[in-house]
């Protein structure tokens, strides 16, 4: 499908955010490993230096993720009808490219309401549709599609550019439905280490400290990690798509 100037446009600016964001990063890398009584190690927010030099106009209001870490973000405004989701789909192929420097990996996408997952759905699992297409280019012909409801392997995520889609009510904690993402399952045991290793639970839960777990630290079993899609998740720090981004600003929603 050929996009339209104000598309191009658009897609260009992110461009020049990515490529800027991944010097940012660099940078910031570059900080890590000297001293810190030369440079502000910590508090270096190499997201907002990006933002800073493609655009000035608004404040930036810098967010982290549920380990603390800087977490890049940004927002696409298009009128009604403008082919936001078809950007969505370029947007993944640039942060894959740019930023990531892969094709694989997992995208959470994240759409408001039954009828637009419905839509999206539909459209990203026929190989026909422009969305798919760009999906399909974006990841040499290994795209994978699922629901919340479907598994996928470590295997899948190393070797196919895999698309989950939610939707956010069934996202926010405070709704039964969604603990079920959290909920432990068979699923996605390859992702965690045994529930007898004490030791392999104890650093993952060092790596990512915002897992959900078992017990307690000072029990006879220590903490074991859950194996749930809510943990699996967390530990790929999927790429991030919400649909209607404006509908996002509840304090449930942006903790979420």
């Amino acid at each position: 499908m050929e996009l339209k100037d104000y598309q191009k446009k658009t897609l260009t600016q992110v461009k020049l955010y990515l490529e800027w964001l991944t010097k940012a990063r660099e940078e910031a890398t570059r900080r890590q490993s000297l001293s810190s009584d030369f440079f502000d190690v910590e508090f270096f927010d190499f997201p907002k230096a990006a933002r800073g030099k493609v655009h000035q106009s608004k404040p930036y209001y810098s967010k982290k993720n549920g380990l603390g870490e800087n977490l890049p973000d940004f927002y696409i405004k298009i009128p009604t009808g403008g082919g936001k989701t078809l950007l969505a789909c370029h947007t993944i192929d640039l942060i894959n490219r740019i930023y990531l420097k892969r094709q694989t990996g997992i995208v959470l996408w994240i759409v408001p309401t039954s009828q637009i997952y419905r839509q999206t759905l539909e459209a990203l699992r026929n190989r026909d549709h422009p969305y798919r297409q760009v999906l399909d280019i974006a990841s040499a012909g290994r795209t994978v599609i699922c629901e919340k409801t479907e598994r996928f392997s470590k295997l899948d995520v190393e070797e196919n550019l895999v698309v989950m889609l939610l939707m956010l009510p069934s996202a926010n904690r405070k709704i039964k439905e969604v603990l079920r993402i959290f909920k432990d399952n068979g699923g996605f045991t390859e992702f965690f280490p045994p529930e007898d290793d004490i030791k392999a639970n104890q650093e993952l839960l060092s790596e990512f400290a915002n897992l959900e777990y078992f017990g307690e630290e000072k029990g006879f079993f220590g903490k074991i990690v859950k194996t749930s899609l809510g943990n699996t998740l967390k530990t790929l720090k999927p790429i991030v798509i919400i649909d209607e981004g404006h509908k996002t600003y509840s304090a449930g929603a942006q903790k979420t």
